[in-house]
C-alpha cells in the first residue's frame, strides 16, 4: 500500500508541475530516496503512465493517463463543453467528427461521434488514439500551432513512417506543410494515414490564444471531394472550432490574425 500511495503522489507532483521531472526533484520534494522513485517509476513507465524524454531522461505523465481513465473523459471539461458542437457537425455533414487534444507533446483524441446512419461507410476514430503529426489532419494543425523548438524537436524524435505515397516524409517539406496550415487556419489530410480517406481539421483556441485541441471531420473520398464540395466543409468545421474556442473567451475577431 505504501509503495501505492508513493507512486500516486509522483503521478500528482508531475501533473502539479506540467513539466519534464528527473529522479534527483522527485526524491528531493517528494522526500523518497533515489532508488525508491527509480523503481516506482519504472513500474509506471510499463504501464505508459509516465514518459521518459530521450534527450534529458527526465519524466512526465504518459498517455496511459488517458487510455486507462474512463472518468477523466467523462469529466475533462473541453470536451463537455465541445460535445455539443461535435454533434451538430456530425449531424450537419454526415461524416464522423473527433475531439483531439495536445497532451504533453503528443496528439490524442478524447471524443469521437459516427453519424446514426449508413454506419457501414463511416469511419472509426478510437477514443485515445494518438494521431501521428506529420500524416494526420487532427495532429498537423495542433503541432503547426507549436513554438519552432517543439516543432524541430517533434519532427526530429524519430523517423516519419510512410503509411501511403502521399505521406509526408522530409522533415523540411513538413516544416513547409506547417507553417501553411498555420496561416490557413485549417489542415487537410488527402490519403496520407490512409488510402481512400481525407480529413479538414481546424484548431481551438482558448482564452490566452493557444491552441489547445483540434476538431476534425473525415470521410470516404466520395464524401470530401475536392472543389466546392470541400470548400463547404472547411467553412464548416472552422466555423464549429471557432464556436468552441468562443466559449473558452477567445475573441472571434482575432481569430484570423493570429500568424
Amino acid at each position: 500500500m505504501k509503495s501505492i500511495e508513493k507512486a500516486i503522489q509522483i503521478l500528482q507532483y508531475l501533473s502539479n508541475v506540467k513539466r519534464s521531472v528527473g529522479i534527483n526533484e522527485l526524491s528531493l520534494e517528494l522526500s523518497f530516496p533515489k532508488s525508491t522513485v527509480h523503481r516506482i517509476l519504472n513500474s509506471l513507465l510499463s504501464y505508459s503512465l509516465v514518459d521518459q524524454e530521450k534527450e534529458t531522461s527526465k519524466y512526465r505523465l504518459g498517455l496511459g493517463i488517458l487510455e486507462y481513465s474512463n472518468s477523466f473523459y467523462n469529466t475533462f471539461d473541453l470536451r463537455q463543453i465541445a460535445k455539443p458542437i461535435l454533434e451538430k457537425l456530425c449531424n450537419k455533414t454526415k461524416l464522423t467528427t473527433f475531439l483531439t487534444v495536445w497532451h504533453n507533446g503528443h496528439s490524442v483524441c478524447i471524443d469521437s461521434i459516427i453519424p446514426s446512419k449508413n454506419t457501414n461507410t463511416q469511419l472509426f476514430v478510437d477514443i485515445g488514439r494518438e494521431m501521428p503529426f506529420h500524416c494526420t489532419a487532427s495532429a498537423k494543425v495542433l503541432l503547426a500551432y507549436q513554438s519552432p523548438e517543439i516543432i524541430k524537436r517533434i519532427i526530429n524524435e524519430g523517423p516519419l513512417n510512410k503509411y501511403t505515397p502521399k505521406t509526408i516524409i522530409d522533415s523540411k517539406k513538413l516544416e513547409k506543410h506547417l507553417l501553411e496550415i498555420r496561416q490557413k487556419n485549417f489542415a487537410i489530410c488527402d490519403e496520407e494515414l490512409e488510402r481512400g480517406v481525407r480529413a479538414i481539421a481546424a484548431p481551438i483556441k482558448n482564452i490566452n490564444g493557444e491552441v489547445i485541441a483540434s476538431i476534425t471531420i473525415t470521410g470516404l473520398l466520395s464524401r470530401i471531394s475536392f472543389g466546392d464540395n470541400i470548400e463547404k466543409f472547411i467553412l464548416i468545421v472552422t466555423q464549429a472550432a471557432k464556436e468552441v474556442s468562443k466559449i473558452l473567451g477567445y475573441k472571434e475577431e482575432n481569430f484570423y490574425k493570429e500568424k
